[in-house]
């Protein structure tokens, strides 16, 4: 049974002991030398579903990922921003995103209602004024790299490389042909935008695949600095699984045929039930409805259900070959002495995405540097089973992702392999980071004063039977998008729709409206809300919602590819 704060009762019973130890461990940190203090992997993957790898109920083959989690901690209620800049922006700077000054994506093709809002909230870069992890880490003493998807700013004096990272190498908008030259989702057959620390970067036009290039930089770095007494932050930002649906042809025939023989329906109903069975939600909590817009699997035709079991085994295949890239990581961090000091986070951006871009030359085969398709609503609400809904919308099924964390040095073994309730968020990270490195946020950066993280530390969590509870709610606005959770109490509305209300103890998969029962609970969830827009900067998201063509569409009427 879960308790307001979203806690299982048994984790209440607190001992002195335990209190004893914890505060003996937090000072081990903090009094720790230099040369102790651990190495921080920062994994992120890109539009992940909730249930998509092994160890959160999925069938994609993630041995290392399911490795992560049976020698630390799942989290079972981690929340992410909704859609992939937002997200980044939190991550980074632990603020809200209208905070870290992107409320909205930074990308061209949502100048327009920047525009229209006429607000710092909704910029096309990072707040200036807002500290990455990178830059408070480099300042405490560690090396930092990165490479991956950044997509926080596209001029050169907003790369990684002017944002605390030493070293880095990424792509820096927020999707790119897998294969580097080719079909980019612009429409326009040419290179990714990617930069070499500070320099533009130009992918070979043959042996070029992002996944692998992401994780040999890293490999590179951790080789590098292997002799170095520093300690290390280093952030790995996957593109994959995000679209286009590409991958190695040997990996995605593994899975050809799999999908098509168990069906978009049964799926789900597997999914769900493995998570059930492991823990990691309520068995009282039912499997959400099939969405709307989504056919029942016996009636869709043969020719869709084949389509289908292909985009599915390429998504799966690009899953599996992001799980084998971070073997690779985790077996140099083992090589080279540094595995047991690092302490290893390993997450999502958002819910599974119902976006297809469709940017595919004609003829062109699924899965080739040719072909640029999404899995849409097909395949993103099996992603984001059991919940309702999928990427950017702010139901459980946009914003609820896997959270991975190992530190073998001070994660004892009896606390390994748990899973951990805790109502937790991306804005955790830094705080978390902090606290382990043993470094404060500065009062002042840039130009002026700075905002506090509005996180809090997930530290405490490692050592068994420490229970930690928010002392604050948690926001959400994306696009019009907007929720509140506060103890066991989520308040959610879609763009131009009414607010509705549901408690996560009993329902977390949102079926059940308590808004009209429960009138004084959502009114003073309203009014935090709305005092909380107001500190951040949240503005009326303009109507009809302003959605680029890649985030519409419907299973119903899906167009037919090779």
């Amino acid at each position: 049974m879960l308790l307001a704060d979203g806690l299982p009762t048994a984790t209440r019973q607190n001992t002195m002991k335990t209190a004893v130890f914890a505060f003996a461990w937090l000072m081990g940190v903090f009094a720790a030398p230099a040369a102790t203090k651990p190495n921080i992997l920062l994994i992120l993957a890109d539009d992940l579903g909730f249930s998509d790898i092994g160890c959160y109920g999925g069938e994609v083959r993630t041995p290392n990922i399911d490795a992560l989690a049976a020698e630390g901690l799942r989290f079972t209620q981690f929340y992410s921003a909704a859609r992939c800049c937002p997200s980044r922006a939190a991550l980074m700077t632990g603020l809200y995103p209208h905070q870290a000054h992107v409320g909205d994506m930074v990308d061209e093709y949502a100048r327009k209602v920047r525009e229209m809002l006429s607000t710092a909230a909704y910029s096309d870069r990072l707040n200036p004024n807002a500290p990455t992890i990178a830059e408070v880490l480099r300042a405490a003493g560690y090396r930092t790299g990165m490479s991956g998807k950044w997509h926080l700013g596209y001029r050169t004096n907003e790369w990684p490389a002017a944002r605390g990272f030493e070293r880095s190498f990424t792509l820096i908008e927020g999707a790119m042909n897998y294969y580097g030259f080719g079909m980019q989702h612009t429409g326009v057959i040419t290179n990714p935008p990617m930069a070499l620390d500070n320099a533009v970067f130009t992918p070979p036009r043959e042996r070029f695949f992002a996944t692998d290039a992401f994780t040999d930089y890293a490999l590179r770095f951790l080789l590098d600095n292997a002799p170095s007494p520093e300690p290390f932050f280093y952030y790995l930002a996957y593109t994959a699984p995000h679209w286009p649906l590409q991958a190695r042809p040997g990996t995605i025939a593994k899975y050809r045929g799999q999908y098509k023989a168990i069906g978009w329906d049964k799926l789900r109903e597997q999914r769900h039930e493995r998570l059930k069975k492991t823990g990691i939600i309520d068995p009282r909590w039912p499997l959400a409805p099939r969405p709307s817009n989504v056919r029942p699997w016996d009636q869709v035709p043969p020719e869709r259900q084949d389509q289908w079991d292909q985009e599915m085994a390429i998504y799966a295949a690009q899953i599996e070959e992001m799980d084998q890239g971070i073997g690779r990581v985790l077996e140099v961090l083992r090589n080279i002495g540094r595995e047991k000091n690092t302490l290893v986070m390993f997450m999502s951006d958002n819910g599974g995405a119902a976006e297809d871009p469709n940017r595919s030359l004609p003829g062109s085969a699924q899965g080739t540097r040719e072909s640029y398709r999404g899995y849409g609503i097909g395949g993103a609400h099996v992603s984001s089973a059991p919940f309702r809904k999928t990427k950017k919308f702010t139901h459980e099924g946009g914003i609820a992702v896997p959270l991975i964390l190992r530190w073998p040095a001070r994660m004892p073994e009896p606390g390994r392999g748990q899973l951990v309730h805790t109502v937790s968020h991306l804005i955790d990270i830094m705080p978390t980071c902090l606290e382990v490195a043993g470094t404060k946020f500065p009062a002042q950066f840039g130009r002026g004063a700075t905002l506090p993280p509005e996180g809090m530390s997930l530290a405490p969590l490692f050592i068994p039977g420490q229970v930690i509870s928010r002392a604050k709610p948690l926001f959400w606005e994306h696009e019009g998008h907007r929720a509140v959770r506060n103890g066991k109490w989520k308040l959610v509305a879609s763009h131009d729709e009414p607010w509705e209300l549901y408690d996560m103890e009993n329902d977390r998969v949102e079926l059940k409206d308590l808004r009209s029962t429960q009138p004084r609970v959502a009114n003073d969830m309203i009014a935090i809300y709305d005092d909380w827009a107001s500190r951040v900067g949240v503005k009326t998201w303009p109507t009809p919602s302003p959605t680029p063509a890649a985030a519409k569409g419907s299973e119903k009427a899906k167009p037919q590819t090779k």
